[in-house]
């Protein structure tokens, strides 16, 4: 359910339960030419402390299971101030409600709290320590739906105290650990040494260089300097004694010789174990983003996804890896499950909701107002929105990395977007063809749990639904496809020119050309039982120009399943359908120049041909194919090469 607060003085106080503005406006009474703007909760929290009083009802519960209970104390000052005075629930201070208010005091039970043995008279309280006014009316403000920071709580680093026994002295030492998000729960570093210096000494001598080491330690981990350094609780100590014990470095660090610990029997080793620490080799997760880690023990590994600065403060040194190898590692799941996630600074990272019945402008992708130095864009959608215009979104423009998803709580956002020419020339594309949305430079642009539509009043003319310039595409529970009301399909899905693009969980049904890509990469997967599936009436893919394709889990439909100029498929659980058994050109694949296709465990049904080979030179092999392709198609090869089938 969306959260509304309404500012009280500066001072936000929740909605609770309010399902709707109407509900908002009815309780404040506030105006329907007021607007109710959007702000997030880490703006709400630091500028008007929010959850710093207790929340306003819309739908009042009883007395008993009330924020304010019922034997809270409440006086009528009504003569001489025309206001209620309920005492805060802890006692400090008091709320003045204001009587003209009849929403509000019905919320807060005001009749019964003055018919009970809460009230105490008429007046007010001597002495009185006014908290806040409670009032209504035209001056009335709410703020809403509020949306939770993007980096705060759950989803940054956290850091904390830990006491562990770390030697046969019998006392234990106290450490710091840094917490992160990590798969479904949260992972856990213990600092054994911070430039040079030993953690657990700090904490007996207490004092300044204590407080300069956390100082340090929340620079790295991004931990706002509100945070409080918490002590970590018994369950999750003993996950922090499998943990690698880390020797960080945060300044001067050239030749810094880096220590890094472990406990080789956790919880019966009281001493660390310092050999066989090693960097792991340069990896991916399954959309794209940097793993890096150190391996130690008997299997065990730290495994950081897109935590570059913290990489580099344990000694781990960028690595060049073979891409196609670690995009398969990426759709095995290497490493992802148990990697520690890092997300941009919340001081580089800017978040823009678009409020329900609201236009997407294009000025919410550019970097100016209170965005004015950020890197990072995450846009929150409501349950449908239309774009005024084409959308351009060029890393000239400031950001380096852009999220497009739905607002918290919602599953699904409904994006609708015009198709027009995007002002910008692509060096990949022969012809001048609308584009939707157009993404240029060395950006990331990621588009999650998004319905994206084109216009249906458009004039059906030639149209790109995502074109990606030289930087990365992703695509994570994408669905792109006509299907009633969902207006005119792209006659191009998903185009890529000298860049990356990761999928996971992607529909695309185009007019003719589902996916395309030149001079790119491509990894692209679903998952087993549900599948990304791809599919046009002609080409469910199209790559050329040196363009690396590794599919897994993913289904292709079209009369060409895929077409290969120059170009390379790796798949794994492809499932390659025709959508035009009748016709004597269909074809799974399709290979022109020196391509190559080696396809484990898949499958093609329903074509004329399982491999076209225009010229010679190409190849292509199933290895333990999932159906018998020579029945399930008309040929196997056609033209001057031939399909190698292993099984």
């Amino acid at each position: 359910m969306d959260v509304y607060v309404a500012l009280f003085g500066g001072q936000a106080v929740e909605l609770a339960g309010c399902a709707s503005e109407g509900a908002v406006r009815a309780l404040i009474e506030m105006p329907n030419d007021r607007p109710i703007s959007d702000r997030t909760q880490v703006d709400l929290t630091d500028s008007a402390a929010l959850g710093a009083h207790p929340a306003i009802p819309c739908n009042p519960p009883p007395l008993a299971e009330a924020a304010w209970p019922g034997s809270v104390p409440i006086w009528a000052d009504l003569t001489a101030n025309g206001r209620y005075l309920l005492a805060a629930p802890n006692g400090a201070g008091f709320y003045a409600v204001d009587a003209k208010c009849e929403a509000i005091k019905t919320a807060l039970s005001i009749r019964e709290r003055a018919q009970g043995a809460g009230f105490q008279g008429f007046g007010q309280p001597d002495p009185l320590e006014l908290r806040l006014t409670i009032n209504c009316g035209p001056g009335a403000e709410a703020q809403g739906p509020v949306v939770p920071d993007a980096d705060s709580g759950a989803e940054g680093w956290t850091l904390h105290s830990a006491e562990l026994f770390m030697s046969e002295a019998g006392l234990p030492d106290t450490l710091l650990v840094a917490s992160a998000p990590m798969g479904e729960g949260r992972g856990y570093l213990p600092i054994r040494r911070l430039d040079g210096v030993e953690i657990a000494p700090l904490f007996l001598e207490g004092g300044a260089r204590l407080e300069a080491a956390k100082a340090a330690l929340r620079m790295l981990f991004a931990v706002p300097e509100e945070d409080v350094v918490s002590p970590l609780g018994f369950e999750e100590l003993e996950a922090v004694q499998s943990a690698l014990f880390a020797d960080i470095c945060t300044r001067n660090c050239d030749g810094y010789d880096h220590s890094h610990g472990f406990f080789a029997l956790p919880g019966i080793d009281v001493a660390l174990s310092f050999e066989g620490v090693e960097q792991t080799p340069a990896a991916l997760d399954i959309l794209g983003r940097d793993l890096s880690g150190l391996r130690f023990a008997d299997g065990r590994a730290l495994w950081l996804q897109g935590c570059a600065a913290v990489a580099s403060a344990l000694g781990i040194v960028p690595g060049e890896g073979d891409w196609k190898s670690m995009a398969r590692a990426a759709h095995l799941g290497a490493g992802q499950a148990a990697a520690m996630r890092c997300n941009a600074a919340r001081a580089a990272t800017c978040i823009r909701v678009i409020g329900p019945g609201l236009p997407l402008v294009p000025e919410v992708f550019h970097a100016s107002g209170s965005c004015a130095g950020k890197t990072r864009l995450i846009v929150h959608l409501p349950e449908a929105v239309t774009a005024t215009v084409p959308l351009m979104i060029d890393a000239e423009r400031g950001f380096a990395e852009v999220e497009i998803a739905p607002m918290p709580g919602l599953e699904r956002a409904i994006l609708t977007v015009p198709a027009g020419a995007s002002g910008a020339a692509s060096p990949c594309l022969l012809s001048s063809p609308r584009v939707m949305i157009h993404s240029r430079g060395d950006l990331r642009l990621m588009l999650r749990d998004v319905t994206l539509r084109r216009r249906l009043e458009e004039v059906p003319q030639e149209a790109i639904g995502l074109h990606s310039d030289g930087g990365t595409l992703v695509t994570d529970g994408v669905i792109m496809v006509a299907d009633g009301d969902a207006g005119l399909p792209p006659e191009r899905g998903i185009s890529l020119c000298s860049g990356a693009y990761y999928a996971r969980a992607t529909r695309v049904q185009a007019g003719t050309i589902a996916v395309q890509g030149s001079n790119s990469r491509l990894a692209i997967s679903g998952a087993p039982g549900a599948p990304t599936t791809l599919g046009s009436a002609r080409y469910a893919i199209s790559a050329s120009a040196g363009a690396e394709m590794i599919l897994s889990n993913v289904t292709l439909t079209g009369r060409v399943g895929a077409s290969l100029f120059n170009a390379t498929l790796d798949a794994t659980n492809l499932r390659l359908v025709s959508t035009d058994a009748q016709s004597g050109s269909s074809t799974a694949l399709q290979f022109r120049g020196a391509s190559e296709a080696q396809l484990m465990q898949s499958t093609a049904q329903g074509f004329a041909c399982v491999g076209t080979f225009w010229t010679a030179g190409s190849a292509a092999i199933f290895t333990l194919p999932g159906n018998n392709l020579t029945a399930d198609n008309t040929r196997p090869s056609c033209g001057a090469g031939t399909v190698q089938i292993l099984e």
